[in-house]
């Protein structure tokens, strides 16, 4: 996986979307905060990343590049609205978080205990108010009947 630091913005995907921001893009080679995060938080994230909504997917899977033997895999991402960006991290983050100790930014914690149910319908609302228009937008269109 790319890694890419938190806060950045996120040009993984093909699409354009200036509201994508990075966060737990993490490899061999990154440098990132540690330390402990609420349970509170960590709950919420684990819901959200259990189910999420995936605009765009991608083949292949990824293995935690953090871990020395049996490194767990991973291939969806979450995206989290929020004034006026949508984070998005790859489902590895619950991972990094329990295992590796990673501590996200404090506005994704914001991000995410604010975050409306993914699929609930103030979760498109709140995507679409945040600059996720082109997401929604390739969702419908690879999701149309042929």
């Amino acid at each position: 996986m790319t890694s890419t630091k938190d806060l950045e913005p996120c040009h993984y995907f093909p699409i354009e979307c200036d509201a994508l921001t990075a966060i737990g893009w993490l490899g061999k080679e990154a440098i990132f905060e540690t330390g402990p995060v609420s349970e509170q938080f960590y709950c919420k994230l684990k819901e959200l990343c259990s189910n999420p909504w995936q605009p765009i997917v991608s083949a292949g899977f990824h293995y935690c590049d953090l871990c020395q033997f049996d490194a767990p895999r991973f291939s969806d991402n979450v995206f989290v609205p929020y004034r006026g960006k949508i984070y998005v991290a790859p489902v590895a983050v619950v991972h990094y978080i329990s295992t590796h100790w990673y501590r996200p930014p404090q506005i994704f914690v914001d991000a995410v205990l604010a975050c409306p149910p993914i699929r609930s319908m103030d979760y498109k609302k709140a995507v679409l108010a945040n600059g996720g228009r082109s997401l929604v937008r390739v969702n419908r269109d690879l999701n149309a009947p042929m």
